[in-house]
């Protein structure tokens, strides 16, 4: 398994063993090569980026028109590049860390 597969992998089994959030599966995982970031505690690192949008939220009436729309946000996953470990996510209103708190 190349690490490109590793960290989607890893991804995946993240959402579903902590079910925190929900990635919109038509939209997918999209990985970046290796880049040297500046991350939150400001230092600097080699990381992988996967980016994802959330599920959208969509609540229809009876005659099937949508009444209330709560659009997905897209969400970056940084992985350490010497260790395929998840750091955190990063979304617009925050960050999300390993063990699922906020």
């Amino acid at each position: 398994m190349n690490k490109k597969e590793q960290i989607i992998n890893s991804l995946r089994i993240w959402f579903t063993k902590t079910n925190i959030i929900t990635y919109d599966k038509e939209i997918g995982l999209r990985w970046r090569e290796k880049e040297l970031r500046k991350l939150r505690n400001g230092s600097e690192k080699e990381v992988y980026i996967v980016s994802f949008k959330t599920e959208s939220d969509i609540e229809y009436n009876e005659q099937g028109e949508i009444i209330d729309l709560l659009e997905g946000m897209y969400c970056f996953a940084y992985f350490d590049a010497e260790t395929l470990e998840l750091l955190y996510i990063h979304k617009k209103i925050g960050y999300i860390e390993v063990d699922g708190s906020y």
